[in-house]
């Protein structure tokens, strides 16, 4: 098993850098609304400042994790060695970056159009177990160690990489000088790339390490194990040839929104917003290995993991060959689920100067479903001031893995930089969160 996790880890982080389901929390209730604004609800495509808007490129990056903050690493580099000791809720963490290419959106009288390039990924540790991290990195260091460990939810690794190609549509079904409201969708072809995950989900064990081996005893629970057999090549663990598939698109996703905008002498005063995101999934290809494991060692037998040797194919022969694991579901064509949420928004403008927005976002599929990406619950609430093209703003989140953090940023026209955790990682040493976002489009016409 320490093997196992092992190997996954590794998967995950020969990824490189990893690109994914994020929103551009604060910049994205700008007053100006472009493409940013159209992903977070499409039917803010029909509210374009601009009749034409160019999205050039857009970055998004974070990383939440309820354990380590920025500091302890600074404050000693051998945190790894000890990061689980005095952890006893399970661990998370959510490594999002969204890499969103050339967009382009066109309004008209009532209906508006718009097509757009994103590449998306996700790196996440879901509910990890501090018990058997700690047997983990104590089986490593020490010896003649004995640990009991009783997990009885699901906890994960896993990683994922995927590109989309949207046809934006919207219509506007009433339109006064009062008021306006607006529908519209965001139609998503899906080009899989990669996905692997480790699940163990109701495990209960006992992990003996000595100087010569590692010993797992009155052991039962399940595994699964998922991952691209490209992994398997001589070279080890790349993925340079044909990693998104031939540009095959492997499903279709949609998002849905409404929006409602009160105007005040043809400005808006009051924006309301819903949409729901992320709706389908996509097959993984047929060269996607997928199995799950049931375990079960008996009392006074033992299964020796420091044994397990070889490329993933190998190891997995091992285990069947133990008796102990045996495979109950097989499935080479596997569907993945993208990040489900639903989300609501409020933009409130008393004065031209001066707007602040309430954005919250809930998670709507079962993140401990082997099969589903995970997305964050959290609140961000954003003061703006707006000189003309200028906005500064500073949105402050409640994030279900970092709790609350606070930043920065500013906007000039259609270029963007900020930061939803510059405020908070600058005066608290604790904070859990750091990230980025920048960007820059153009548009014309009136």
């Amino acid at each position: 098993m320490k093997n196992a996790l092992l190997i996954s880890l590794f998967i995950i982080v020969s990824n490189g850098i990893s690109i994914a389901q994020q929103n551009y929390f604060g910049v994205q209730n700008s007053k100006r609304k472009g493409m940013i604004n159209a992903k977070m609800n499409p039917a803010e495509i029909n509210n374009l400042s601009k009749k034409v808007e160019v999205s050039l490129f857009s970055i998004n990056a974070g990383v939440d994790n309820n354990v380590l903050s920025a500091q302890d690493i600074i404050d000693n580099p051998d945190v790894f060695d000890n990061i689980f000791d005095n952890v006893e809720e399970p661990v998370n963490l959510r490594t999002d970056v969204s890499v969103m290419g050339p967009a382009v959106g066109l309004r008209f009288d009532k209906w508006s159009f718009g097509i757009t390039t994103e590449v998306k990924a996700k790196v996440d540790i879901i509910d990890f177990n501090p018990e058997l991290g700690n047997s983990i990195i104590q089986n490593a260091n020490e010896n003649n160690v004995q640990t009991s460990i009783n997990i009885p939810e699901n906890q994960r690794i896993n990683a994922s990489g995927w590109m989309e190609l949207g046809f934006i549509v919207g219509r506007k079904i009433l339109d006064t000088d009062f008021h306006t409201l607006s529908v519209g969708g965001n139609f998503k072809l899906l080009f899989p790339g990669s996905y692997s995950n480790f699940g163990v989900d109701k495990l209960k064990a006992t992990i003996i390490h000595s100087e010569d081996e590692t010993l797992i005893t009155d052991a039962i629970g399940s595994l699964n194990l998922s991952y691209d057999e490209r992994w398997e090549n001589e070279d080890g663990f790349d993925l340079q040839d044909d990693l998104w598939r031939g540009f095959n698109p492997g499903g279709l996703g949609v998002d849905l929104g409404v929006n409602y905008m009160i105007k005040k002498d043809n400005d808006p005063l009051l924006n309301i917003g819903l949409s729901v995101k992320n709706l389908g999934s996509m097959g993984m290809g047929s060269n996607q290995r997928h199995k799950n494991y049931a375990v079960n060692i008996p009392q006074n037998e033992y299964f020796r993991i420091d044994n397990l040797d070889g490329n993933v194919e190998e190891i997995e022969q091992q285990l069947v060959d133990s008796g102990y694991f045996t495979i109950n579901d097989a499935d080479s064509d596997i569907r993945v689920n993208l990040p489900r949420t639903m989300s609501a928004y409020l933009e409130f403008s008393p004065v031209k100067t001066f707007q602040i927005s309430l954005y919250g976002q809930k998670r709507i599929n079962n993140e401990s479903n082997n099969i589903n990406l995970s997305a964050a619950d959290l609140i961000v609430i954003t003061p703006r001031l707006v000189l003309g093209k200028f906005e500064l703003y500073s949105p402050w989140m409640q994030h279900q893995i970092s709790n609350f953090t606070g930043g920065l940023g500013f906007q000039y026209g259609g270029f963007f930089i900020g930061s939803n955790s510059v405020i908070t990682n600058l005066i608290k040493n604790d904070s859990h969160r750091a990230d980025i976002h920048l960007g820059l489009s153009w548009g014309f016409g009136s």
